[in-house]
């Protein structure tokens, strides 16, 4: 197995997570939330304009649109932060019921770093490489989340497009999670579109170990239905995951030619839960399952 060294490589290349804590899949906070926290810090790159505040022990990282709107980005408690506080990161992670004993992942987008934070916790074992554009945003999470590089985990900074490209690395798992700000060259979500194409879904493919998967973020939009398709037509095995009356979707692409049935899921997911407290129920994850 090749040496894991705690670096961060240099590049450029954007992902966010623009979805909200708990339920609001959209992440945009009412009026007057803002009144019982504290600004913390605020900066502009060339990519984002962001905000952190602080309201009791939960740190929240917004991206501010050019509206105005703020929408969370990550929020940790700074008591427990590998705690997963957002409702998609923890429907993120139900790729363990399909690859129960990941070695390597991959996450496209870094953000503070929660998904990364609850990895390195609860599974020290897999070997994490994460893509990011933006330095700032890789500063900030140090700096303020406590996300950053260390044995095992790599953080590059660097076109995620262009990363999965030139890389020769395999995963068994890779978190799609990539947004911008939504311009021209992304759909309303601010999903890059040269990342929602069947033919970048297929070239996924050669960076995934025998039986692997990616699992996708996909913000409710009117282009949703269509990249579902999208993914489904390049993938053997999909399934979709859903919150009820939120915007909130992952979609899990695999090129295995089968994918486990109810039963096997809630096995498997029994059999997290058993193992130890993760902040929330792996078996309450299967509940989303549907078309």
């Amino acid at each position: 197995m090749r040496p894991r060294p705690a670096r961060i490589v240099g590049g450029l290349w954007l992902a966010a997570t623009l979805a909200g804590a708990g339920a609001a899949a959209s992440g945009v906070r009412a009026a007057g939330v803002f009144e019982r926290e504290t600004l913390v810090y605020e900066t502009r790159s060339e990519f984002s304009h962001m905000r952190i505040r602080d309201r009791e022990s939960r740190r929240t990282l917004y991206f501010v649109r050019d509206s105005g709107e703020e929408v969370v980005e990550t929020s940790i408690d700074l008591r427990a932060p590998h705690l997963l506080q957002v409702a998609y990161t923890r429907l993120m992670f139900v790729s363990f019921l399909y690859r129960p004993q990941p070695a390597a992942c991959l996450v496209v987008g870094l953000g503070g770093g929660a998904m990364v934070r609850f990895l390195n916790h609860f599974f020290p074992e897999v070997l994490v490489d994460v893509v990011d554009i933006d330095p700032v945003i890789v500063a900030v999470a140090e700096k303020y989340f406590g996300t950053g590089p260390r044995p095992g985990t790599r953080i590059f900074v660097e076109d995620g497009f262009e990363y999965l490209r030139r890389t020769t690395e395999r995963y068994d798992v890779i978190y799609m999670d990539a947004f911008l700000k939504p311009g021209a060259g992304t759909d309303p979500t601010g999903v890059p579109l040269r990342l929602k194409t069947i033919e970048f879904f297929q070239s996924l493919h050669r960076r995934l170990r025998p039986g692997g998967l990616v699992v996708f973020n996909v913000n409710a939009s009117p282009e949703t239905e269509s990249d579902i398709a999208n993914i489904r037509a390049a993938f053997p095995s999909v399934d979709v995951f859903r919150i009820p009356g939120t915007g909130t979707i992952v979609v899990v692409g695999s090129i295995a030619e089968s994918k486990p049935g109810d039963r096997e899921l809630r096995e498997r997911a029994r059999a997290l839960d058993r193992r130890r407290e993760h902040g929330f129920s792996f078996e309450g994850l299967v509940e989303y399952r549907g078309d």
